[in-house]
């Protein structure tokens, strides 16, 4: 069995979790807004929707939607921790099949992860959880593009797997200037300018 350190697995828990309490709380607002309607239907077509998505924590929301409907109280993990080594190769061997990969699609893939984190994190948040962030992105795509448990297909996996050198670039890139982007927002009121 692969064995993942032990940060890895955390992450890895952590985001199944927040995935299933996602998915429950997009159930019930379903339910809530739309009353009466064929919402396993609806909950189901946003799982196949996220499954094309190359972000990790989409394919997780789209593994927590689908359990959500066909097993919502089973005693399955959402994804296992530990995976052979075997299942990992054939699926790598696959993806490593498709032609490569474009620059810009994985460079506009981490504009979007950071945009997304950023946003999640807020204006008035330290700066310097950004580039934390991004290096746990970075390793749930690392953990994920393989995973046989993922409802991604290949192309999707072989965009999840270039994006984590990417991902990791930027974080250290983020890492360097955190310190300037806080003295440009305590300086941005005192000159009037917006520091964004």
């Amino acid at each position: 069995m692969t064995r993942m350190c032990a940060s890895d697995t955390m992450l890895l828990e952590a985001a199944a979790s927040e995935a299933i309490s996602a998915a429950w709380w997009e159930r019930v607002d379903l339910e809530a807004s739309r009353p009466g309607e064929g919402h396993a239907k609806l909950i189901l077509d946003k799982a196949a929707e996220l499954a094309f998505s190359p972000i990790g924590r989409d394919q997780l929301m789209s593994l927590a939607l689908e359990k959500g409907v066909r097993d919502p109280g089973g005693p399955e993990p959402l994804v296992e921790t530990s995976v052979p080594p075997a299942e990992r190769m054939v699926i790598a061997k696959r993806v490593f099949q498709h032609a490569p990969h474009r620059t810009s699609e994985t460079e506009a893939l981490v504009a979007k992860i950071e945009k997304r984190n950023a946003r999640q994190l807020g204006r008035d948040t330290r700066y310097d959880l950004l580039p934390q962030r991004m290096r746990q992105e970075a390793a749930l795509q690392e953990v994920l593009w393989d995973h046989p448990a993922i409802p991604a297909g290949d192309d999707v996996r072989l965009a999840m797997f270039c994006s984590v050198p990417k991902l990791l670039e930027r974080s250290e890139a983020l890492s360097d200037d955190w310190p300037w982007r806080i003295l440009s927002l305590w300086i941005a009121p005192v000159i009037g300018r917006d520091a964004s």
